[in-house]
């Protein structure tokens, strides 16, 4: 299955012309490190990091059989797109059909070259996750991890009925999934989005309240 990339910049959708020769995105932990005498650096995990990825391909200069859909053949608008994106620091989200890669994200770098007489230019996109500072809440939803293994609360009962939530500025269906069911995959974020009659699962809007059912009857078990 091709899986194709595609950036929603100012309401229009930007596909890359030609699916990626490598593509890294990931997360880590901060590690702090303390000094204890006699024993000397000692590593702590700390807090999670931002997603951060890492796109290489080519930007084509003529037709070939197997570019995206809409896909031009100037390599230098999209050299200039994503330098534009780059200098503004303008926040998009990046979305790689057929995986859970689905993020609000800033441009961090474009490095590129042109290496041979095709005309094709190269590239390297380096991207940042971006989050809402405004969003963040002091409120924690439940999470399928408190269902099963306990909240630290002395042992109250979770309630695992639906619940409302109200979408925020950042929000993505991916990210509430994994927040309330431990899962952030496509098949429980287009679940979500259907059980809400949501009709396109990466368009989400701040301000609508969405009901989040238990796992098994969003899954329909």
């Amino acid at each position: 299955m091709e899986k194709y990339h595609c950036f929603l910049v100012g309401g229009q959708t930007i596909y890359l012309p030609v699916t990626p020769t490598a593509v890294e995105w990931g997360q880590g932990v901060g590690i702090e490190t303390i000094n204890i005498s006699a024993v000397g650096d000692v590593y702590r995990p700390g807090k999670p990091t931002r997603y951060r990825g890492r796109i290489e391909g080519f930007f084509p200069a003529r037709e070939y059989p197997w570019l995206a859909p809409g896909a031009r053949t100037d390599p230098y608008w999209y050299v200039s797109l994503f330098t534009s994106l780059a200098h503004e620091g303008e926040v998009v989200r990046y979305i790689v059909a057929g995986t859970e890669i689905n993020a609000q994200v800033v441009v961090e770098d474009l490095q590129y070259r042109e290496k041979d007489s095709s005309g094709d230019v190269y590239y390297t996109l380096s991207l940042a996750e971006w989050v809402d500072l405004e969003a963040v809440t002091v409120s924690r939803p439940t999470t399928a991890w408190d269902a099963t293994h306990g909240t630290g609360n002395g042992g109250q009962e979770v309630n695992q009925g639906a619940q409302q939530y109200t979408i925020v500025s950042g929000d993505m269906l991916s990210v509430i999934c994994r927040r309330y069911y431990g899962n952030g995959s496509a098949t429980y974020y287009n679940a979500l989005a259907a059980y809400n009659g949501i009709s396109n699962p990466h368009l989400i809007y701040p301000g609508t309240t969405i009901t989040i059912p238990p796992a098994d009857e969003l899954l329909g078990r």
